[in-house]
């Protein structure tokens, strides 16, 4: 039976998972990210009319964050845990983390280090972001990603690629 975790029960579920309490107290109320992570509000409104997708039935969903019209949930199926993001109107898994919190986290922080690649954004003011969101390797992704301009532009070619290799760099993925 597909269920989605009420609010009040929201928390406590995704801190059991073993999300970081800056985290899950932070979603959509962080000034620097207030376009990627944003809170659950619009989830919860939505949810309950796609429970149809097959990407969801069957599943007790708990959602994590939301940006515009794409969601972060931790869904389970009582065999297994993992979070994925999606898209309304796409009965499509865009991204599967498993049950890697991390590479989340990790992902938030490079998408907000390339909104601000011509900002020049400072080591300080990635770490408190990085603070805000429980995201501990945050000196070690700000320097794999903080290239010169050349060079990033050749790693940004196959992002996926360099994302993975951020994430074996910083032991986020094996």
């Amino acid at each position: 039976m597909t269920q989605i975790i009420s609010k009040e029960n929201r928390k406590n579920a995704l801190l059991n998972f073993g999300f970081p309490k800056e985290f899950i107290e932070n979603i959509g109320n962080i000034p620097e990210l207030a376009y990627r992570v944003q809170d659950v509000e619009g989830a919860y409104f939505y949810l309950p009319t796609i429970l149809n997708y097959t990407i969801l039935n069957g599943k007790i969903i708990i959602p994590i964050y939301g940006s515009g019209e794409s969601f972060w949930v931790l869904i389970d199926d009582n065999e297994s845990q993992k979070i994925i993001k999606f898209e309304l109107e796409c009965d499509q898994i865009y991204i599967d983390y498993g049950n890697n919190w991390e590479l989340m986290l990790m992902d938030i922080m490079i998408e907000y280090f390339d909104d601000h690649i011509d900002d020049e954004i400072s080591i300080e003011k990635f770490q408190s972001v990085a603070n805000k969101i429980g995201f501990s390797k945050a000196e070690a992704l700000f320097k794999l990603r903080n290239l010169s301009i050349d060079e990033y532009n050749e790693k940004y070619e196959d992002m996926e690629l360099w994302r993975n290799e951020i994430a074996q760099e910083l032991k986020i993925l094996n």
